[in-house]
């Protein structure tokens, strides 16, 4: 019988599994692409050299597969080597009828394989789903707060060796958002340009950050509160061109409406509209400068637009990531074209 394990953080399970033997079961569960990726990633290190994936490596989809045919696969030898890996995607659009029957193998696992599940999230009140989460290692792969990148940049800094300070953390916080993919490509790319020196200053942040890029986010904001499609979408395709990472683009302009929102939340809340910049600032957590570049777009839009400029980002997200078959310059379009609507 599979002995209960706790819960744990990609963090965690990264630090853990270059240590030791890995478990039978794993349940990787959340919405974060990227520690879904590391972590299946060092998996797949920990357990096999390149030579031996063709053998010992098997990835399939739950709303293609079943029960049985995970099991079969999980009960076949690892051919020279300790462990085969088998990977089961969308766990959560695995049929239920499906589900009684894998519960019985988590409980009972092969310890020759390592049997990774990987899903959004499942169904609590499901028993097969409960024995899941009792047997198997789970790790909770949940999008970061805002107020977490800062640890997770110091986390991930580390262990490219770059020494990066406070006031450089919370400028690429702000610059970046909370996809972890662009804030790492930052920070990729910080360390190449330093060397052969590690310390990162403000100036070099800034530096690496393409202040033009930033620049050009406001420009899309500001045509989108004008309702002017035109300009938007000449000035987002013209970025892109240039060589912005779509995924970059759109955590910059996810950060522009969050501040833009905060901004606005704070001067209904204390009913007063008029609070100076630093004041501003002060409490929202950002430079003066960027408060007084946010009060000069906050009039043009409605809490609703705020509200739905979120959902729109969210959704262009999902799809940039792999769940839309579409180019990311057709995501990006029909973003820009939603956010130019007025709202009712």
């Amino acid at each position: 019988m599979a002995i209960p394990q706790q819960k744990t953080t990609p963090h965690a399970f990264l630090s853990q599994i270059q240590k030791g033997t890995p478990s039978p079961v794993y349940l990787f569960l959340g919405e974060e692409s990227f520690f879904l990726d590391a972590c299946l990633t060092a998996l797949k290190k920990t357990i096999m050299q390149d030579a031996e994936e063709a053998f010992n490596y098997d990835l399939v989809f739950g709303e293609h597969t079943d029960a049985q045919e995970i099991i079969a696969v999980c009960r076949t030898l690892p051919i020279a080597t300790s462990h085969r890996l088998v990977v089961v995607k969308h766990i959560d659009k695995l049929r239920s009828n499906f589900f009684d029957a894998l519960q019985a193998y988590v409980l009972d696992p092969v310890h020759s394989t390592c049997l990774a599940l990987i899903g959004t999230k499942l169904d609590g009140r499901s028993k097969a789903a409960q024995t899941l989460k009792k047997s198997a290692v789970v790790v909770e792969c949940t999008p970061l707060s805002t107020r977490d990148i800062p640890r997770w940049i110091r986390q991930y800094s580390s262990t490219i060796e770059l020494h990066i300070d406070e006031p450089s953390i919370a400028f690429l916080t702000n610059a970046c958002g909370q996809d972890l993919y662009t804030v790492k490509h930052e920070l990729d790319k910080l360390a190449t340009y330093l060397l052969p020196h590690t310390h990162a200053s403000l100036t070099d942040v800034q530096a690496i950050l393409a202040a033009e890029s930033i620049e050009s986010v406001f420009e899309i904001c500001n045509a989108i509160g004008r309702h002017d499609q035109a300009s938007a979408l000449h000035v987002m395709r013209a970025t892109i061109e240039a060589g912005e990472p779509p995924l970059r683009l759109l955590a910059l302009l996810a950060t522009q409406f969050r501040q833009l929102w905060k901004i606005k939340s704070l001067a209904q809340s204390t009913n007063k509209p008029n609070l100076s910049s630093d004041t501003l600032a002060k409490t929202v957590g950002i430079s003066s400068f960027r408060v007084r570049s946010l009060l000069a777009q906050v009039g043009q839009f409605t809490t609703s637009d705020l509200r739905t400029a979120f959902e729109k980002i969210a959704s262009a997200d999902s799809r940039l990531k792999g769940f839309g078959g579409q180019t990311p310059m057709i995501i990006l379009d029909v973003l820009v074209i939603a956010l130019c609507r007025r709202t009712t």
